[in-house]
């Protein structure tokens, strides 16, 4: 067998041992509860601002999550975002529904609208306590979000998500939503490192410009631990490298020895 060879058989080998690790370990488990929003109390089925200027009796109806005091709102599907005159602060418009939705590309179809108007007391947020993490470990967060705008404005915006776990904060890109437009479901994934066992997971809506409402929406969020190979793939792992060194040690050795002719 050549060097090559033995090199190459010794990596496929490495590789497959830490492979088994991982597939051996149990499956990740999403650490966020409601992740899309279809959990409600208080018997909420019609779209309906929640947060703390929410007009119902229980301003925080969605299980598990908390809403600020900016304009955000719980829709129970594409059609009826586009249709209802959703319950809020400013129902009396008549067109607190969206322009443009189509269903979420998995789940049963619920999701939230966050206002990205920056201004206080308007710009939204939802956030919930993430308990159970590893510190040092890291977390991926995915989810499914768009930029839509309410029937109650006109005008092209920007739409973006400000991610938060703890301290620590990513951004995703920056969508332009045409004027009563709607910009497609967008996939997103970011990786973050914990850095107390409990904190806070928390979606920011940002956009512009001010008083459209540029309009967020949010829905199947996941928090999974990223695994890694258990001890004892590594240590195979760790085993068949030095074997593969003292491989290449003899051979270096056996070229070095002189010939004797006869």
């Amino acid at each position: 067998m050549s060097l090559k060879t033995t090199i190459l058989a010794a990596c496929a080998v490495g590789a497959l041992m830490v492979g088994a690790g991982v597939a051996h370990a149990a499956p990740p488990t999403n650490l966020v509860a409601n992740g899309n929003f279809a959990n409600v109390t208080g018997g909420i089925t019609q779209s309906t601002q929640f947060g703390t200027q929410a007009t119902v009796n229980d301003q925080q109806f969605i299980s598990n999550w908390t809403g600020n005091n900016g304009y955000e709102i719980w829709y129970p599907s594409a059609s009826a975002a586009m249709s209802e005159n959703a319950i809020g602060q400013y129902s009396y418009t008549n067109q607190e529904h969206i322009w443009s939705v189509t269903a979420p590309p998995t789940g049963p179809g619920t999701f939230v609208g966050l206002d990205g108007d920056q201004t206080p007391g308007v710009q939204s947020s939802i956030s919930q306590e993430i308990n159970g993490l590893t510190v040092g470990s890291t977390y991926q967060i995915s989810f499914d979000w768009a930029g839509a705008q309410m029937a109650s404005r006109q005008g092209a915006t920007t739409d973006s998500l400000a991610v938060s776990l703890g301290r620590s904060t990513q951004d995703t890109a920056v969508l332009n939503n045409a004027s009563e437009g709607f910009t497609g479901w967008e996939s997103a994934t970011m990786d973050f490192i914990a850095t107390s066992t409990s904190e806070m997971l928390s979606f920011l809506a940002v956009g512009s410009p001010a008083g459209l409402p540029p309009m967020s929406l949010l829905t199947n969020i996941s928090m999974q631990q990223v695994a890694v190979p258990e001890p004892s793939s590594l240590a195979l792992l760790g085993g068949g490298l030095v074997g593969l060194g003292l491989v290449l040690r003899r051979r270096r050795a056996a070229k070095k020895q002189p010939v004797t002719k006869v």
